[in-house]
């Protein structure tokens, strides 16, 4: 009975471990074993066919002829002397070419060389217009391609006219409001005060001068010194000469200065005495700082106009006043002169 459960136990051992033959087969391994015995199988004549099929592909390519479009540089030359053009003339044309495939793969690389140039010789002032063709296509000789078409501009327009050269006064642009309390003293200095300018005579003619690009003196209190451009954009094809001009604007503070005690003249068309009362007055002048610190009682000058006016008789007047020094009266204000009225007897 012992030998009989030790053999029931080793067979059923046995039947818990599965043979070989009832594991599951692994058939990729072998899937790819067999693929890649097939793919490396001859490899040497695998690849002198393939690089024969290039060889002959390469081959027919560069022998082959065919078309291809490309962009080459468009130049207009051979303007006439005293003559200007104006118009919409792209850089760039697009002209299809034929050749053979290395000829054309050739002038891929060296494209620069190829270039349509437009000859405008003939031209005369007024509209001019012609078809661009592929004879204006000029190709390198050493490259057996040749021009088919220009497929885009198919033409071009433009305007011819005389070439005008005047002299212009440049006129400075100010934009903005300086700061409260401060004031633009004296004349705004441009230099140069002119330029030249060159360019089509129809333009031309309707300038007289020459404005500078938007200076801003929004806020500003100091000297302002500035390079500036020429404003002259609608001038089509115009040039000038220098194009930039410099402007120098001076800002100064404002500042009031009362004159007192200033005497009162009285003027009268005959020789006699004229008593006043009372016999001074005082001005305020308001301007800028530099000027108005340098100013002089002198350089005020305060007068009653009494002439046509007959003797023996007393008058109220009002008085006025001048400013005597040259150059100042522009770039300051007067109050008037206190007291308002003034009582004149003449004798």
């Amino acid at each position: 009975m012992k030998l009989n459960a030790m053999g029931a136990l080793t067979h059923l051992k046995r039947l818990l471990i599965l043979p070989p033959s009832f594991t599951k087969p692994t058939r990729k391994p072998r899937l790819l074993e067999g693929l890649r015995q097939r793919v490396f199988q001859n490899a040497g004549t695998k690849l002198v066919a393939l690089f024969l099929a290039i060889f002959l592909y390469i081959h027919v390519f560069v022998s082959q002829e065919s078309e291809v479009v490309m962009q080459v540089p468009l130049d207009l030359s051979g303007v006439p002397e005293g003559l200007t053009w104006s118009g919409d003339v792209p850089q760039v044309a697009r002209v299809r070419f034929r050749g053979a495939g290395i000829d054309l793969l050739k002038m891929r690389t060296r494209l620069e060389r190829a270039r349509l140039v437009v000859e405008v010789g003939e031209a005369r002032p007024g509209h001019y217009q012609r078809p661009l063709v592929s004879e204006d296509v000029l190709l390198p000789a050493d490259l057996k391609v040749q021009a088919v078409t220009v497929e885009s501009p198919r033409s071009i327009s433009l305007e011819f006219d005389r070439v005008l050269a005047r002299r212009l006064a440049v006129v400075p642009r100010l934009e903005g409001r300086v700061a409260p309390g401060y004031t633009i003293y004296g004349r705004i200095v441009v230099e140069p005060e002119s330029v030249s300018v060159r360019g089509p005579a129809d333009v031309l003619d309707g300038y007289t001068q020459v404005p500078t690009k938007v200076i801003d003196v929004d806020g500003r209190q100091d000297l302002i010194t500035s390079r500036v451009a020429l404003d002259m954009d609608d001038c089509g094809g115009c040039e000038i000469l220098p194009p930039e001009v410099t402007v120098r604007v001076t800002i100064e503070e404002v500042v009031t200065r009362t004159f007192q005690d200033l005497p009162v003249e009285v003027l009268r068309s005959r020789v006699g005495l004229a008593r006043i009362v009372p016999e001074t007055g005082k001005v305020a002048v308001s301007g800028p700082r530099n000027v108005i610190e340098s100013l002089h009682p002198e350089d005020l000058r305060v007068s009653i106009e009494a002439r046509g006016l007959p003797p023996g008789g007393t008058y109220t007047l009002m008085a006025s006043v001048e400013m005597r020094r040259p150059g100042v009266s522009g770039s300051v204000s007067i109050e008037p002169v206190q007291p308002e009225k003034f009582e004149v007897t003449l004798d």
